[in-house]
């Protein structure tokens, strides 16, 4: 069993490679089973005064640090002005299908709370909008464009030692999905909408003031197509700013497109947005032609940052 658990473990019980059996010779069933019987007697050994030290230990159930009231407001005007846009609002499960993330991303696992029932904490409501519209779509196959969004409490894993920033927070997402039509048809209506959108949003219910989109090439398109795509906002959306980024770095997690919206708020600029192509739908329904187009922004930060939080 490699790793230092795996060696603390078979010191401790002589049995070698006991992960590898419980992951190769229990069914999902009988692992989850094994488990919560596990979690059931270890919870039966804790006391009350153990239970306080435990939540006083754990950072991922503390209270945010941020005007509850105010959140939800912002959240229900965020929704309001998706809609308007032609975003049908939806709100997702706090947990998703183990894997959620990590199956048909590069998120790695590690990064995700892992969960009993075959269910992982929700970490990213994008992916779960994907797992809802290929569903539908295997049940009742269609070309339909489909607008989504949400605002969604999220938690992640990873540890940020950043004044303000705790393992929950509030996304808001959108998501577009569709076919490929020919002549990046699909990439432009669904880049347009979620751009109209978020620049709405933005400077409407936060008040951010001009909002900069920028593009970033990505691996799996043909060289053409950001140009295509430039020179298509540049023609239909003269009012918004968008360039294209000359040193984008590298990022696998997006295909053809990654963008950032960028704001500037209290003389500090902000990544506050961040979306592009992905193919979650190809790969969830076994077709190249699916496309789906994704964005989150930080409704949250945004809503600290009124309330001088950061």
């Amino acid at each position: 069993m490699p790793g230092k658990i795996g060696r603390i473990i078979e010191q401790r019980t002589g049995t070698e490679d006991l992960i590898g059996l419980l992951v190769e010779k229990l069914s999902g069933a009988d692992l989850n089973s094994l488990l919560l019987e596990v979690f059931s007697r270890r919870a039966q050994q804790l006391t009350a005064p153990e239970l306080l030290k435990l939540y006083e230990k754990n950072r991922f159930v503390q209270p945010a640090e941020t005007d509850f009231i105010h959140l939800l407001e912002r959240s229900l005007q965020t929704l309001q002005c998706l809609t308007r846009h032609g975003f049908v609002a939806r709100q997702v499960s706090p947990l998703s299908p183990l894997g959620a993330s990590s199956v048909v991303a590069t998120v790695h696992q590690d990064k995700v709370v892992s969960a009993l029932r075959n269910c992982e904490v929700l970490s990213d409501a994008t992916n779960a909008l994907a797992l809802h519209i290929a569903s539908e779509k295997k049940r009742h196959p269609n070309n339909v464009h489909i607008q989504y969004c949400t605002v969604q409490r999220h938690v992640r894993a990873q540890l940020f030692n950043i004044k303000g920033f705790s393992p929950h927070f509030t996304i808001g997402c959108m998501v577009s999905a569709g076919v490929d039509t020919g002549n990046y048809n699909f990439e432009k209506k669904a880049i347009s909408e979620h751009f109209i959108g978020l620049n709405d949003v933005l400077t409407s219910v936060f008040k951010t003031g001009q909002v900069r989109f920028k593009l970033q090439k990505r691996e799996g398109y043909h060289a053409s197509f950001i140009p295509a795509i430039l020179t298509y906002l540049h023609t239909n959306l003269p009012q918004l700013e968008v360039t294209q980024d000359e040193t984008p770095g590298t990022n696998n997690y997006y295909k053809g497109l990654q963008f950032k919206a960028i704001i500037t708020l209290q003389q500090r600029e902000f990544e506050i947005a961040d979306g592009g192509l992905v193919d979650w739908t190809q790969q969830l329904l076994n077709n190249k032609k699916e496309r789906f187009f994704i964005a989150g922004f930080g409704l949250e930060l945004l809503n600290k940052l009124e309330e001088g939080l950061l």
